[in-house]
C-alpha cells in the first residue's frame, strides 16, 4: 500500500484517499490529475472499497483512457481492460452493444464520425430535393448535434420560424434515415444510451448498482447530455 502512494504530495494523497463521498477536486494544468485519478482507483480496489467490476471512470480522450488503463496495470495484480475505463462514447459505445435490442438497433450497428455524419446529411438533402444553399449541410449538422447534445431529440424542438422548422424536420428525416440503415452518429451514441436508462428502470438500477464510484475526468467539460446521463448512473 505504502508503494501505491509513494510520490504523492499532502494535496493528492488526501484527494486519493478521501473516504467514499462526493468530491470535486480542483487542479490546474499539470497538476497530476490523471495520476490522482488512477491511484484513487487503484486505492479503492486494494483496500477492498471496490471491485474493479464496480468502477465506472470517464476520462474526456481515448488517449487519457489507455494511460489510466496502462498505469493500473502496472499498479494491481489485475488485468483492467475489462473494467468501465473510457470516453463517454466509448462507454455509451460498449453499454449500447450489451443492450442493442433495448436500444432498438441491430448488434451490429455502425458509427458514423464527422465525415460520415455529413455526407449522410448531404445524402439525406439530396434524396428530398431540399436546397442545400438555403440548408447548408455542415449548418444543419451543428443544428441536429447541438440538440442532441441537448438531450432534446427533433418532436421537442421548439421551431419559432419556417426556416426552423423545416430543420426540424430533417433532423426527424435524418435520425429516420440512421435508423433505416442501423447507424448512429457520435452525438446519437451519448443521447440512445440516455434514453435507453431513462425509460428502462431494471436496467438504469442494475447499473446504479454495479458502479458504487463514478470517477470524471474534466468534469467541468460535460455537456448537458452527459451530465444526465451520468445522472441517471449516479
Amino acid at each position: 500500500m505504502s508503494s501505491l502512494l509513494a510520490g504523492l504530495n499532502e494535496q493528492q494523497l488526501a484527494a486519493v484517499t478521501l473516504p467514499p463521498q462526493h468530491a470535486l477536486i480542483l487542479a490546474g494544468a499539470g497538476s497530476g490529475k490523471t495520476r490522482v485519478l488512477t491511484t484513487r482507483i487503484a486505492w479503492l480496489i486494494s483496500t477492498g472499497q471496490a471491485s474493479p467490476q464496480g468502477i465506472l471512470a470517464v476520462t474526456f480522450t481515448n488517449k487519457a483512457a489507455r494511460e489510466m488503463i496502462t498505469r493500473l496495470s502496472a499498479m494491481l495484480p489485475i488485468n483492467p481492460r475489462g473494467m468501465w475505463i473510457g470516453t463517454f462514447h466509448g462507454l455509451c459505445n460498449r453499454m449500447l452493444r450489451a443492450h442493442h435490442r433495448d436500444a432498438a438497433l441491430p448488434q451490429t450497428f455502425q458509427i458514423l464520425d464527422s465525415q460520415d455524419q455529413l455526407a449522410a446529411i448531404k445524402r439525406l438533402l439530396k434524396t428530398l430535393n431540399a436546397d442545400d444553399e438555403k440548408f447548408p449541410p455542415r449548418n444543419l449538422q451543428h443544428f441536429i448535434n447541438h440538440h442532441k447534445e441537448q438531450a432534446q431529440r427533433a418532436a421537442q424542438v421548439e421551431a419559432w420560424d419556417d426556416y426552423n422548422r423545416r430543420c426540424v424536420e430533417l433532423y426527424a428525416a435524418y435520425d429516420e434515415q440512421c435508423q433505416r440503415e442501423g447507424v448512429v452518429d457520435f452525438a446519437e451514441l451519448l443521447l440512445r444510451s440516455y434514453e435507453l436508462l431513462q425509460r428502462n428502470q431494471l436496467l438504469r438500477e442494475h447499473y446504479q448498482y454495479r458502479f458504487r464510484h463514478i470517477l470524471i475526468d474534466e468534469f467541468q467539460d460535460t455537456n448537458v447530455l452527459q451530465y444526465r446521463w451520468i445522472g441517471l448512473l449516479a
